[in-house]
């Protein structure tokens, strides 16, 4: 990759993005082949065409037909409106997003407010005209997502998605917050506030540049961040053509843990979760079936409570931290940490004698607390 300034480096991405016929596959294919953004505009139509995918018309249009002073002004116009910049490659950048296909990883993602980029993390989302009920359940949920140290994510959409927002800041949580909009643009208008509190509680990501306004097809398209941000999602209530199922179906897509709330029989807003769960959706009533699907979410959150044990060393606690995935067997965590197995048995002893881990069957040890 070049070490161009982030500036120079994002007026180039904007360039090329801007390429009639360069969505987000092409373009990371151009770049990865090429070694940068600013590269693949400089390539000759030979070197274009020589990345899979790239016709000689796509490669035509690349040569001619981008315009680096609209580029540059619209990079300034970000500068100026102090949003951080987070391309693929940034430390920053949200490591489940590059975990997913990769022409769904955004190119470039604008953020606002503490970017929570390695965070555990669970969607809640669903219709923007819901029942009290399912108001107050995905406020509640959220909320005991939030109390355990689990960040909330949802799409900051009227009725579900603020309902969500709302439990997980009101609990003392994060909460992440994606727009199908420009960070320039709260929307839906009533949201303000709300948007606001996000940004001092978690993050707001966009893809879009600015003035770019909420058009319908954006909302599905921003549903794949929405799921590649979480290790799994939850729809609350849903009616057959709501756009949670799209998030729920690039929940499957991306490998994620699909949830889905049941509903009263015949009532329009369960019909699509009531659906999902015909199709193998588990089945959620309360944030324990999160975890008991996902024990590891759980497992890191008993680790954060063990780090605060005073009298754990520093081997104990890169032990411990090896739990977070459920029971661990002395002979992997042996490897995993480096050193000799009768080493890591006598530590795995005196964090028995302090009441964090307990040993099972067959040499394998488990958090106390996963015990119960």
């Amino acid at each position: 990759m070049t070490n161009k300034k982030p500036e120079e480096k994002l007026v180039d991405a904007i360039c090329l993005l801007a390429v009639p016929g360069v969505g987000r596959g092409r373009y990371h294919r151009l770049v990865r082949a090429l070694g940068g953004a600013s590269r693949v505009l400089h390539a000759s139509s030979r070197e274009l065409e020589r990345v899979a995918g790239i016709s000689t018309a796509v490669a035509n249009e690349i040569k001619s037909n981008f315009d680096p002073e609209q580029a540059r002004q619209t990079a300034t116009r970000i500068v100026e409106l102090g949003w951080q910049v987070l391309f693929p490659d940034h430390p920053d950048f949200p490591k489940g997003l590059l975990n997913i296909p990769e022409g769904d990883i955004p190119p470039v993602l604008f953020a606002q407010g503490e970017v929570l980029s390695d965070a555990s993390a669970v969607s809640i989302v669903g219709t923007r005209h819901p029942s009290e009920e399912g108001r107050l359940f995905a406020y509640n949920l959220a909320g005991s997502l939030a109390k355990a140290g689990i960040t909330v994510v949802s799409g900051m959409a009227e009725g579900i998605d603020s309902a969500a927002h709302r439990g997980a800041i009101d609990a003392g949580g994060k909460t992440v917050a994606v727009w199908g909009c420009s960070l320039d643009i709260v929307y839906p208008p009533s949201n303000k506030k709300l948007a606001a509190q996000i940004k001092k509680n978690g993050t707001v990501f966009s893809e879009y540049l600015p003035e770019t306004t909420p058009d319908r097809p954006h909302f599905p398209e921003r549903n794949r961040i929405i799921s590649g941000l979480s290790e799994g999602v939850v729809v609350v209530e849903a009616g057959m053509k709501s756009g949670a199922l799209i998030t729920a179906e690039q929940a499957l897509v991306q490998g994620r843990e699909l949830f889905a709330v049941p509903g009263r029989p015949g009532a329009k807003m369960s019909e699509g979760t009531n659906e999902l769960i015909k199709k193998g959706a588990r089945l959620l009533t309360s944030v324990e079936d999160i975890f008991e699907e996902l024990p590891r979410l759980k497992g890191k959150v008993l680790t954060k409570k063990f780090r605060q044990l005073p009298d754990m060393t520093d081997i104990e606690k890169k032990l411990v931290d090896r739990f977070t995935e459920g029971p661990q067997q002395i002979d992997d965590l042996a490897r995993q940490v480096g050193l000799p197995v009768s080493e890591v048995m006598e530590f795995l002893l005196a964090l028995e004698l302090k009441g964090v881990v307990r040993e099972l069957s067959g040499k394998r040890f488990v958090l106390c607390e996963e015990m119960a």
